[in-house]
């Protein structure tokens, strides 16, 4: 798994829970009840769903896939996680407890509308702004550097095919100089330099591939 493709999944789990949010915000404040109600319940459904996503993704699933792909989080951004996990930290509380219903329990949150909207929703769209950024960054070297790795492997063959040219040249020379008895050998010398050539070939088309 890449970098980008490590992005693509942080975003899809983590950013709902802003919707998520705000959706358990109006359930809790709208007139009819929930239970009964098959829209509510739905929504209700869904929304701690992408909650407890956002939560797992946050705690354990970003860092485990990035440093499955050798990558940490810089200091800032590991800063804004762990500010994450703290503004989600009372509403992940309150979906996953026991006693009563869900609606009861955020009932019981203190200034819930505020910690959604002013709190929990700037400070995760910032984080995944900067996780996007910082990530695509960090993919873009990676390609840069492994091309350039590549470039280099391709510069080394280059080398040792004009060695391997320079050597059966020599040997069609030595086999010429003793006459028929070194026959044998200029052919076999003869064919290991076109394989050098058509080698160089390849290798030369490859490099041109890399630096466009």
């Amino acid at each position: 798994m890449s970098l980008s493709d490590i992005q693509s999944t942080a975003v899809m789990a983590i950013g709902p829970c802003r919707i998520a949010s705000l959706s358990l915000v109006a359930l809790l404040h709208q007139d009819t009840a929930i239970e009964g109600d098959e829209a509510s319940e739905k929504a209700l459904k869904l929304s701690t769903s992408r909650i407890e996503a956002a939560w797992t993704m946050l705690s354990e699933g970003l860092a485990e896939r990035l440093g499955a792909n050798d990558y940490r989080l810089p200091p800032e951004l590991e800063d804004q996680r762990l500010a994450c996990l703290r503004i989600l930290e009372p509403l992940h509380a309150k979906i996953s407890g026991r006693d009563g219903t869900v609606m009861s329990r955020m009932a019981s949150l203190p200034n819930v509308a505020e910690l959604c909207l002013h709190q929990l929703e700037p400070t995760i769209s910032r984080f995944l702004d900067d996780l996007v950024a910082a990530l695509t960054q960090a993919q873009r070297e990676r390609e840069a550097k492994r091309a350039g790795d590549m470039l280099e492997a391709v510069k080394n063959a280059e080398a040792v095919g004009r060695n391997i040219r320079l050597i059966a040249f020599n040997a069609s020379i030595e086999a010429a100089r003793i006459g028929d008895q070194g026959k044998g050998f200029a052919v076999i010398a003869t064919e290991i330099r076109g394989l050098a050539d058509r080698t160089q070939t390849l290798l030369t088309n490859i490099a041109g591939f890399l630096r466009a």
